[in-house]
């Protein structure tokens, strides 16, 4: 215990005297486009073709340097976003565009040309746009090009053999250009989406680590992409961000965990929004304040009560709040149980105009807690290994953290695992929380009660996971029966896996709960827990 305390003094001491290390960008954590237009082009995808799409989003992406003008209208979630940001005042109007070749001639001093991808071989299209992101053109094939008015610039046809050659040409000749804090793991099938504006826009270097599945098509090799991109990641500077994800499909790609950790082993945290549409707009939106109703106090304390916080994952997901989450509030029964968010805090950044809605439209009981690990996801017993000053490294990763979740009320932390050290660590640098809400899914080291709600050294709550889904749906209140055992109180954080519990499944949960269980907010539950303690 007294190690713990000298550790917390350490960190705390280290994050009063410390300073954020400058952005390559500015002062916030992940990029800000400007301002958009207020006066919005919309050009419809339905019916467009993969090679078609492509050039749009590199003239979106192109575009938005300056101001975003574009918006891509791919879904009626895109649809619905899009009169929202109008309604809530962030455009005044948009105008439909059928004509959209016409909208290259209209911005032929921004396009300096054409980029040909090599199609030959896997990933030869995401090669192509980090040189178009660098060299302001367009991707597009030769028959294309002529067909925008574009001349060709640069033909990448027959130049690589393979994925990882091309990926180091890409490094060597654009080092200087491209952004030395951002990268983008991106899915070579969603460059046929329209999803990767946002990285073209900030000279992302995207890159795609191949898994066992699409590590057999021509030109793939993963492991020697994952040691190229390790070399690549520490040559960056550290304490970055990665956008995408990792994973797509079964077997491709390197797989989420993985991933996660090279990332995190060279200071980067992920912020996932792999087929998020349009974030070269949305980013460039402004909104100073998220106001929520007032949370009610805790219930009284009885000490022979179970109290659980119901805390749903994956909220990091950047790409899961325009749509996926926009299910839980609009179902008849939010609202009529207390109910947590994990929310990760660059929201308030990369898609204001969508956080904003949720803060809107949340209930006295709803609570958002910070999604995971902080600031971006990362794997904090890897966190900076890789790096030079791995001190720094934390600090600078702690107190984006610090300023992302005050800026948006978050009170408390989700995450991925971590020793006792490591979340005390969090503590340190988090004074303003109520307590930790550690792990994703149950807590897989000691097991008992008293190893899953505990106080650190300062007096920091820390709420082990005490459910995962391995009984399924209905085995969520079984779980927790398992691992309070005959402790009383017992104070539950009860980690709710968004792909696997829906909002009518949390529903019957709360209605099949046991007379001797109470739902409450994470903050009550830190306020109850710290009530047990004192002496009755």
């Amino acid at each position: 215990m007294r190690l713990i305390s000298i550790f917390l003094l350490a960190c705390a001491t280290i994050a009063a005297r410390a300073e954020l290390a400058p952005r390559a960008w500015g002062d916030s954590y992940v990029p800000k486009s400007p301002p958009p237009a207020r006066h919005l082009l919309v050009v419809p995808l339905h019916g467009l073709g993969a090679d078609e799409r492509i050039a749009l989003t590199c003239l979106q992406g192109l575009l938005a340097r300056e101001q975003p003008r574009l918006w891509l209208l791919r879904t009626e979630q895109d649809r619905f976003w899009l009169d929202r940001h109008k309604a809530g005042g962030f455009i005044e109007d948009y105008e439909i565009v059928t004509n959209w070749p016409a909208l290259f001639r209209t911005f032929a001093g921004a396009c300096h040309g054409a980029i040909v991808p090599d199609t030959k071989f896997y990933r030869g299209e995401l090669l192509a746009v980090n040189v178009a992101a660098c060299e302001d053109a367009i991707v597009a094939s030769p028959e294309l090009a002529q067909r925008l008015g574009l001349s060709v610039k640069l033909d990448l046809r027959d130049r690589f053999t393979n994925y990882v050659d091309g990926l180091r040409w890409v490094w060597k000749q654009y080092r200087t250009k491209l952004n030395p804090q951002l990268c983008d793991f991106r899915s070579p099938g969603l460059l046929l989406h329209g999803t990767f504006d946002y990285s073209y826009e900030f000279r992302a270097l995207m890159f795609w680590i191949a898994g066992k599945k699409d590590g057999e098509k021509p030109g793939a090799n993963p492991a020697e992409e994952k040691k190229a991109v390790a070399e690549l990641l520490a040559e960056m500077r550290p304490n970055g961000v990665c956008v995408g994800f990792p994973a797509g499909g079964e077997h491709e790609g390197i797989g989420e965990p993985p991933g996660v950790e090279l990332l995190s082993r060279h200071g980067y945290a992920l912020v996932c929004n792999n087929h998020e549409a349009n974030c070269s707009f949305l980013s460039g939106v402004r909104v100073e304040r998220f106001a929520k109703a007032a949370q009610p106090p805790a219930p009284k304390l009885e000490r022979d009560k179970i109290y659980i916080a119901l805390a749903l994952s994956d909220g990091d997901n950047e790409i899961l709040w325009p749509g996926f989450f926009k299910q839980y509030f609009d179902h008849p029964a939010f609202g009529t149980f207390p109910l947590a968010f994990g929310m990760g805090p660059a929201l308030r950044e990369l898609q204001p105009g969508v956080a904003a809605w949720y803060f809107e439209h949340a209930t006295p009981t709803t609570e958002f807690i910070s999604d995971v690990s902080g600031a971006g996801y990362m794997q904090p017993d890897h966190f900076g290994e890789k790096c030079a000053d791995r001190a720094q490294v934390w600090t600078d990763f702690l107190g984006w953290t610090a300023r992302l979740m005050q800026a948006t009320g978050m009170q408390t932390i989700r995450t991925v695992g971590g020793s006792d050290e490591n979340v005390a660590r969090f503590a340190a640098a988090l004074p303003f929380c109520h307590s930790i809400f550690a792990d994703m899914g149950r807590y897989s080291g000691r097991s008992g009660i008293t190893n899953l709600t505990y106080s650190l050294a300062g007096g920091m709550p820390v709420f082990r996971s005490v459910t995962s889904w391995r009984y399924g749906k209905d085995g969520f209140l079984r779980e927790i029966r398992e691992q309070v055992g005959a402790q009383r109180p017992a104070f539950v954080n009860g980690f709710v896996h968004c792909w696997t519990f829906k909002m009518d499944d949390l529903a019957k949960i709360y209605a099949q709960r046991d007379p001797d269980m109470i739902f409450v907010t994470p903050a009550q539950l830190a306020a109850l827990y710290r009530q047990s303690l004192a002496r009755p």
